[in-house]
């Protein structure tokens, strides 16, 4: 099976930066959400604000992705034209 040209844009270094902010937004967002939860017991909010922390997450992980396929793609047709 041949990769898509979008495929070929991504390095493992933007991979690895997209890891690290992601790990970190996950860290923010379990920290953030911890008082919004219905638990009284500090261990059973913190587990409830990471599993809530979990989606918005994806959300990063998928949102930092298309911006930078589609930027590294925008560069790449600049430095063409």
């Amino acid at each position: 099976m041949e990769n898509a040209p979008y495929q070929k844009l991504l390095t493992k270094t933007h991979l690895l930066i997209g890891a690290v902010l992601t790990l970190l937004v996950f860290i923010l967002m379990s920290y953030l959400l911890r008082p919004f939860t219905f638990s009284q017991d500090p261990l059973i909010a913190q587990a409830q604000a990471c599993f809530t922390a979990v989606p918005i997450t994806a959300v990063f992980w998928f949102a930092y992705h298309m911006f930078m396929v589609v930027l590294i793609d925008q560069k790449k047709q600049k430095k063409a034209a």
